[in-house]
């Protein structure tokens, strides 16, 4: 025990004293470090929960899957489309052609379908009832007028769509023959979509 407090040889005591003390210093380091290697995150310690990897199954957008998956090439119908036909203004003075509103309100459940091309589109002009009706303009007669513009619009549920027809104001027959010009009176629209038929509106040329 002598030897550890007087430490024995031919150096002074400070000189056996500073080396022992680097000595211990070496050894707490040392141990430091192993403790890290060991126990540190990413180090030797073989139980640490391995990363990872997000699920694609349980981060997809669920929108965009039933987006993907609606069924969008089913054509709309009478449960799904309301046709609304209505002149701007009602009366129209000599010389002007009368204009029609349209509106396509989609109200059904699903996305659908609507085409206007000419084979699925029908606008008719006529006077008198529905015992004397006197058809004075139909575009089943002139398939080849651009009174409707064709497209195929996929309609949302809750759509709204307008757009606007116009008359020439001219009287064709069934060959599209033009034939005397209207005269004042009153006189009914209905356009008809794809077999969706809005409700005839009616409406008054002045003069």
């Amino acid at each position: 025990m002598d030897g550890l407090r007087e430490p024995v040889g031919g150096q002074p005591p400070e000189v056996y004293w500073r080396r022992r003390i680097v000595a211990i210093v070496g050894a707490v380091l040392l141990l430091v470090v192993l403790y890290f290697l060991l126990f540190s995150p990413g180090g030797g310690d073989s139980s640490a929960a391995p990363a990872t990897t997000p699920d694609p199954a349980a981060t997809a957008d669920p929108t965009a899957e039933a987006t993907a998956g609606t069924d969008v090439s089913r054509p709309c119908t009478a449960a799904d489309v309301t046709i609304t036909t209505t002149p701007n203004p009602f009366s129209f003075a000599a010389g002007a052609l009368p204009v029609f509103d349209v509106s396509l309100t989609q109200s059904g459940a699903t996305p659908c379908l609507l085409d206007t091309s000419t084979a699925n589109t029908e606008f008719v002009v006529w006077s008198g009832g529905e015992s004397n009706k006197d058809i004075y303009y139909s575009t089943s007669y002139c398939p080849d007028d651009a009174t409707i513009t064709e497209r195929t619009m996929i309609l949302q549920p809750g759509a709204d769509e307008p757009f606007q027809v116009t008359w020439s104001r001219q009287r064709v027959g069934s060959d599209c023959t033009p034939g005397s010009d209207p005269g004042p009176g009153f006189y009914w629209a209905q356009l008809t979509i794809q077999g969706v038929a809005s409700e005839p509106t009616q409406f008054e040329l002045a003069g």
